[in-house]
């Protein structure tokens, strides 16, 4: 089982929400009485006006356009919420020029974004170490889609579920995996036997099943064991821990806010995660001063911030 626990209350280090005076993460006494409260003085009272400043909770705001809901690990693609292949979204490789030794190519065109591949070749890596093989007969194609290569998928009666926008595959996160036989045969990937491996490790590298078993109502999609999505690895473990599809998961981040987020711990490093809803024009988000994060948008109404602890 992945090596992960998740609770809501602030963990220690987190910036406080409190309205009150108190040390900044400097050591001294944080600065600043905008939004503060004055005490008026009692009758009979001679002690002077005293004023409650307003604590400094160490985030600070970055400004993000309203276009940004569209990009980002997290973004949701299905039938309702439709890829619009913004620039600056993805930074595309093919996956026979930048793969590692320990998985194949099933093509030589596919592409697949950075970040996805770099993960990916990570997760095979470790697979094959696990298992000690030197290689493995896993290969991987299906991944990043055009439009038009989508609908003429969907034309021909090769993807007819998937209509042109609405195919995950546009992200360049998803991605199908095959084996190879030794009798010539390539059936589909599935986590199981000799693979049952990565049922339990692949959300340690960020991905998740696509389209899980039970999940068709919230997908839109049957069941397919060996569509891969990288969404990145506190995501990814919370929910192989909790049973999520990625359209449950999205949803429930909502129920998470800056000041009452999800804690979520994989082998020892501790991520903060929030919902920020979008203005229907450039939005405020509230990011910390002195942590690392990362901004995704969600592809319908808002943003998913990922604080690195």
């Amino acid at each position: 089982m992945c090596a992960c626990h998740f609770r809501q209350e602030e963990p220690e280090g987190y910036p406080s929400s409190t309205s009150q005076p108190e040390t900044s993460s400097s050591g001294g006494q944080t600065p600043g009485n905008e939004g503060g409260q004055t005490t008026q003085n009692e009758p009979g009272n001679t002690q002077p006006e005293r004023t409650t400043e307003a604590a400094d909770d160490g985030f600070t705001t970055e400004s993000h356009p309203h276009d940004d809901i569209y990009k980002g690990d997290q973004i949701v693609v299905n039938a309702e919420n439709e890829y619009k292949f913004l620039s600056g979204d993805l930074d595309l490789l093919t996956v026979v020029d930048n793969k590692n030794e320990y998985y194949t190519h099933g093509d030589f065109v596919t592409k697949l974004d950075k970040t996805t591949l770099a993960k990916l070749n990570e997760m095979m890596e470790a697979y094959a170490k696990a298992s000690s093989l030197t290689s493995t007969d896993i290969f991987v194609q299906d991944g990043f889609r055009t439009f038009e290569e989508q609908e003429d998928r969907h034309s021909s009666g090769k993807s007819s579920t998937f209509e042109a926008g609405h195919c995950d595959y546009h992200t360049g996160r998803t991605f199908d995996m095959f084996r190879m036989f030794p009798d010539g045969t390539t059936p589909y990937f599935a986590a199981e036997g000799d693979c049952a491996w990565f049922a339990d490790n692949a959300c340690k590298y960020g991905f998740i099943v696509r389209y899980p078993e039970g999940k068709d109502s919230a997908t839109g999609e049957k069941a397919r064991t060996y569509t891969y999505r990288y969404v990145g690895a506190p995501h990814a473990s919370y929910m192989h821990e909790n049973g999520l599809c990625l359209e449950e998961y999205i949803s429930e981040l909502k129920e998470h806010t800056k000041d009452d987020p999800l804690t979520v711990a994989v082998d020892g490093a501790v991520s903060i995660i929030y919902y920020v809803p979008a203005s229907s024009g450039d939005t405020d988000v509230p990011v910390p001063k002195d942590k690392a994060y990362t901004v995704s948008g969600n592809n319908s109404d808002g943003f998913i911030v990922t604080v690195t602890q």
